[in-house]
């Protein structure tokens, strides 16, 4: 929940390098922790969890709009292409959507092949998430706080499964 809760901090958009950003910070404190004891373990439930909470925004945020998630995913992605830019998260969300273990797959194979950039997209997952809880409110006054609340429940059951 921490890395969520810092995504939201308007600091990340005017951090200088992504490790000076709140979510940065959050990314290298559990990749250090796990430095220090030979292990992934922190690193990867960080990864998981974001990965899971924008599967499970999206849902929502879909749900919301009345339109599939699917639907939801190529309007953001068309969003995104019209920026010049690519959306990363989608590939892990549309895997979670088919399976836990497809979505730890596209997680596992990002993080063989750059660890640099599975940090990254650790941190587009927050920044997704994020977004997908300030669009709730935006769009249908869902409030943030509310938002936030069932994603630290779900978030809980998450990490104690």
């Amino acid at each position: 929940m921490e890395l969520i809760l810092a995504a939201m901090d308007p600091a990340n958009s005017t951090a200088q390098r992504q490790g000076d950003s709140p979510t940065g910070r959050v990314v290298a404190a559990a990749a250090h922790a796990d430095a220090d004891e030979n292990g992934t373990d922190r690193i990867f439930l960080l990864a998981s969890g974001a990965a899971t909470a924008a599967t499970v925004l999206a849902l929502a945020l879909a749900e919301q709009a009345e339109q599939t998630v699917d639907g939801l995913l190529r309007e953001l992605e068309a969003v995104a292409a019209q920026r010049g830019t690519k959306l990363n998260t989608v590939p892990v969300i549309r895997a979670l959507l088919v399976d836990q273990s497809s979505g730890g797959e596209v997680l596992g194979a990002t993080f063989a092949r750059d660890q640099g950039e599975f940090f990254t997209l650790i941190t587009e997952l927050a920044d997704f998430a994020a977004t997908c809880i300030v669009l709730r409110e935006a769009r249908f006054g869902t409030p943030v706080a509310e938002t936030l609340d069932d994603l630290d429940e779900m978030l809980k059951d998450f990490t104690e499964a």
